[in-house]
């Protein structure tokens, strides 16, 4: 390939491939000398992988063992004072009970309950007239709302107990 220089320019005179060659060797050149200067390549940072961490697992603090003071007896509440209506009707399923009409003496306190039905005793009387007829399921849950009624009066309670447990051999 020749140059021609003349007043007007340059000319090219050849092969179109060479000018090619030519213009992409000079671009090179230009693009290598502004790829710039590096530095030196900084040094990688290598970190040392840590030691596992110490798994601590806490336990539940021992309780001691606490043993609760048994409860004490509740004390014994006096008997609310009875009307005479009742006291007369008890007296009354007493003396029918004893000649032997329980039908009569169960009725007669179930007119009483009917009057003062928180009366312990009344329920425990009808309890004992429901024995006697052998009615044993009925006679049990009587004397058992007796007990429920009869905060701590061991008498009571105590012979509620038998007549549950005379109504249980009855069956």
């Amino acid at each position: 390939m020749t140059l021609k220089v003349s007043g007007s320019g340059c000319r090219q005179y050849g092969s179109g491939r060479g000018w090619a060659l030519f213009s992409a060797g000079v671009l090179a050149l230009f693009l290598s000398g502004c790829a710039g200067v590096r530095g030196p390549a900084p040094k990688p940072v290598v970190t040392k992988p840590s030691a596992p961490a110490e798994v601590v697992v806490a336990k539940p603090a021992s309780r001691p063992t606490v043993i609760p003071a048994p409860l004490p007896e509740p004390p014994a509440r006096p008997e609310p004072p009875t009307n005479d209506t009742v006291l007369a009707l008890l007296s009354d399923a007493r003396s029918q009970a004893d000649s032997g009409n329980l039908a009569a003496a169960a009725a007669s306190l179930e007119r009483a309950i009917r009057i003062d039905p928180r009366n312990a005793r009344l329920w425990n009387r009808l309890a004992h007239v429901r024995l006697k007829q052998k009615k044993y399921s009925l006679a049990a849950s009587l004397a058992a709302k007796s007990s429920s009624l009869s905060a701590g009066n061991a008498a009571l309670l105590n012979d509620n107990r038998a007549i549950i447990e005379q109504a249980r051999q009855g069956r």
